[in-house]
């Protein structure tokens, strides 16, 4: 027991809420040999089992339940003193971890850059652009802008406007097919859609109501690469206005196509809300992505 370190009890954490140990491995950057060893190693040194394995995965004992309880106390006391540590009032400096959405972090808040390291020289940003969302409550990220609203109570959260969205092809594509008047023509046409694990989506889900799956030529979670893709002729494909009506080479289709939208929020943490260095990222995005929406604009076809 004396010998037991804070190590043991995350990876510990991870294996309890992933349910399986490569599940852990996974989320932890790690390989399931380390987290099973490391696990192993805590239950010797507390005298206790802290699973139950079966062929569906790890479930919590008695003990390992009121462990785990425990556990999640220490986790967030660690990271709370972190947040204490880095968070300087009076300079605005340091590190300020941002995740956001592919797009909106490559072709908005990646080209504004310049002014604000211009305004803040001694901020450094570390921007995280995923399909899944970042965990601000475990400390993965300080800020985070989603397209649908978190509901954790200890956030702060801010809607900063609608993400419209729209139908779009190429020139390319134009040059070489006879462009879609009506929903149902989308039936006939090659068509850029979601990957796996963005499938679900609404926009995804309404755009595969309307489509020959033979005709589905590309699927990606990658917002930049389905953009890419589209200027590059190969297909059609949904994309937000916010993007799209910055690239010249696009057509809108279908104007009057009811594809879903998001809102898009900001959500911090709310031990951070005095914190100088994530005060000026937050005005910084909130200003830019609030300016960026509310120009959202329906583009002119050929």
């Amino acid at each position: 027991m004396n010998s037991m370190n804070w190590d043991g009890l995350r990876y510990f954490i991870a294996a309890a809420d992933a349910g399986s140990l490569s599940a852990a491995a996974i989320q932890l950057g790690s390989n399931q040999p380390t987290v099973g060893r490391h696990i192993d190693t805590l239950e010797s040194e507390l005298g206790i089992k802290l699973f139950q394995r079966s062929v569906r995965g790890l479930s919590l004992t008695q003990e390992g339940q009121y462990i785990y309880e425990q556990s999640k106390h220490i986790q967030n006391s660690i990271v709370k003193i972190q947040r204490s540590i880095q968070g300087d009032k009076d300079t605005v400096s340091g590190t300020v971890t941002l995740s956001v959405p592919e797009g909106i972090g490559q072709e908005i808040l990646i080209p504004a850059l310049s002014g604000f390291y211009h305004k803040y020289p001694h901020i450094d940003l570390i921007i995280n652009v995923s399909a899944s969302s970042a965990n601000l409550t475990l400390g993965e990220a300080e800020l985070a802008i989603r397209l649908y609203r978190p509901e954790e109570s200890n956030l702060v959260v801010k809607r900063l406007g609608e993400m419209k969205l729209g139908l779009f092809a190429s020139a390319k594509y134009d040059e070489r097919h006879a462009l879609p008047v009506t929903e149902k023509d989308l039936y006939t046409h090659r068509v850029i859609a979601y990957g796996d694990q963005l499938a679900n989506l609404p926009e995804n889900q309404w755009l595969l109501k309307y489509i020959d799956k033979s005709l589905r030529i590309l699927s990606s979670d990658s917002t930049i690469s389905r953009l890419n893709a589209t200027r590059a002729g190969i297909g059609i494909s949904i994309q937000p206005l916010i993007i799209a009506q910055n690239k010249p080479d696009l057509l809108q289709i279908l104007h009057g196509a009811k594809v879903p939208s998001h809102n898009a929020w900001l959500a911090y943490h709310k031990d951070f809300r005095q914190v100088a260095r994530i005060r000026a990222v937050i005005d910084f995005v909130s200003n830019l992505l609030i300016t960026a929406f509310s120009t959202n604009k329906t583009l002119p076809t050929k």
